[in-house]
């Protein structure tokens, strides 16, 4: 028979993975810094604001206990612009260039990968969004195709008898496609969107034929926010994010940020899983630099450390003169 621990491992790898009841949150990456990185939320935020973006993300669930989940993830967004231009293939005449679409066109790509103990979770997501603009505004449409790849580090196991069904799970990794929408809308002072992950629900299969299939949950985020001026120099942004299935088993975030001189901020959030976040950061130049530390009020927190998310942003370019309106921090 295989080790009672290794058993447990991958019990504990199915109910957080592939929740059939109340845990909402796990299927979906985690993060607390989502005002500064959205678009890890809702592909339609691809290229909004007209800078190219680079965004790389690491963060540690749980400090001091062993094999707690842990998160990497590294993504670029970028706006093609009036002056940007494209190779488009002609039958039977040589390719030209052509100048791309007015400036409503956003592209993206996302590296991520989870890890849970002896389990983890690689992939790809490539987004498209379009961009209307209306006067002091602009609606946004997203969407995303990714491919993730599960696997089961052997290493990290051991048996004392071999067993056929289990190897079979640890040798084979396996792939699974799906799908994102979404829809964004920016003002001025105000910015709200939908999206929906994991559109296509797909089956997840485990070992051989004989076990049963999985399917992730399709999921609801909702990110709204509203910024008000105070003085020229600080800004207060309160924000909220909710995350639900159609199962309507929500997780819900509250948060409320201030700007400082558009280059230092400071939030705190409520997460309803009973939890406070503290986010500090600093922009210098095209560096974005943000810090965020998660306190869960429950006993499992005298077991750890907390939750620890860095962020990493470069910004590039300088399309203000083209969307003047836009609040760039």
């Amino acid at each position: 028979m295989p080790d009672i621990w290794m058993l447990r491992r991958i019990s504990i790898f199915l109910v957080l993975f592939f929740p059939v009841t109340n845990i909402v949150a796990q299927q979906l990456p985690l993060y607390s810094q989502y005002m500064e990185n959205g678009f890890m939320l809702n592909s339609a935020m691809a290229g909004y604001d007209g800078f190219t973006s680079v965004n790389l993300t690491t963060r540690q669930q749980w400090l001091g206990i062993d094999n707690a989940p842990r998160t990497f993830s590294l993504a670029m967004q970028t706006r093609i612009l009036k002056r940007s231009w494209q190779i488009k293939t002609r039958p039977l005449r040589n390719n030209k260039f052509i100048p791309a679409r007015t400036g409503r066109i956003g592209v993206g790509i996302t590296i991520f990968s989870d890890r849970y103990g002896a389990f983890s979770q690689t992939g790809i997501t490539m987004s498209y969004a379009y961009h209307i603009p209306f006067p002091n505004s602009q609606l946004s449409f997203g969407v995303s195709g990714s491919l993730s790849q599960y696997k089961i580090d052997r290493t990290n196991v051991q048996f004392r008898i071999p067993d056929e069904k289990l190897s079979s799970i640890i040798e084979l990794p396996f792939y699974v496609p799906d799908a994102n929408a979404g829809v964004f809308y920016t003002h001025q002072d105000f910015y709200g969107g939908l999206s929906v992950a994991q559109l296509l629900q797909s089956a997840i299969k485990i070992g051989n034929s004989n076990l049963e299939a999985f399917h992730a949950k399709r999921s609801y985020i909702i990110m709204a926010g509203y910024r008000f001026t105070q003085r020229v120099d600080l800004v207060y942004e309160p924000s909220i994010l909710i995350k639900t299935t159609e199962q309507l088993l929500p997780q819900v975030d509250l948060s409320l940020k201030a700007v400082y001189y558009d280059s230092y901020w400071l939030a705190f959030s409520y997460r309803t899983s009973n939890s406070v976040i503290c986010i500090i950061g600093v922009k210098k130049n095209r560096i974005n630099i943000g810090y965020a530390f998660d306190y869960s009020f429950n006993a499992f927190q005298g077991q750890n450390f907390g939750s620890h998310e860095i962020n990493l942003a470069l910004k590039f370019g300088d399309s203000a003169k083209r969307y003047k309106w836009l609040n760039r921090y």
